[in-house]
């Protein structure tokens, strides 16, 4: 009776002798290994998945913590927790500065030429510029994420260089 139920469900289909009794046997046990190794499977995918993510919150978690116990005033924490947000939606947990600096420096250069060349390019006096000038430029270039509604200058302050990119004033 016990087979009976297990083997199929539906028991129309019993184990008569000692054999096939434990071949029952042998492939639900051989069953439940493959069912187990497949949910352990889909659980480290998942956990692995997430990785950035859980690292991105306990980040989080500590920067909420010291802001806490250094009692910064609320404004101020919540431009610190927009900016890591902010930082996250556009990285998604990437060091950028780390990735780059592990690139050799032609392939450093490569990245910083294609992130930088057309930004650079599009500034009036540099239009007709030839690629080798704004390649030199391209390596000079400082990227630093800002997130919106920062005030990166202010009146009267002085600027060494220039400020290229994406902002609103």
């Amino acid at each position: 009776m016990y087979f009976k139920q297990i083997t199929t469900g539906f028991g129309d289909i019993t184990p008569l002798t000692l054999p096939e009794t434990l071949w029952c046997l042998l492939t639900m046990c051989f069953g439940v290994i493959i069912t187990t190794c497949s949910v352990a499977n889909l659980q480290l995918l998942f956990t692995n998945a997430d990785a950035a993510f859980s690292e991105y919150q306990q980040k989080m978690e500590t920067i909420a913590k010291y802001m806490k116990h250094r009692m910064l005033p609320d404004d101020l924490q919540d431009r610190i927790m927009v900016f890591y947000r902010y930082k996250w939606g556009l990285l998604r947990g990437a060091d950028e500065v780390k990735i780059l600096e592990e690139l050799p420096s032609s392939i450093q250069q490569q990245v910083s030429n294609y992130l930088c060349r057309d930004l650079i390019a599009s500034l009036p006096l540099l239009r007709k510029a030839n690629i080798s000038l704004l390649n030199a430029l391209a390596e000079c270039v400082e990227i630093n994420i800002y997130s919106p509604k920062d005030e990166i200058l202010r009146k009267g302050d002085l600027i060494q260089g220039a400020l290229l990119g994406k902002y609103e004033i």
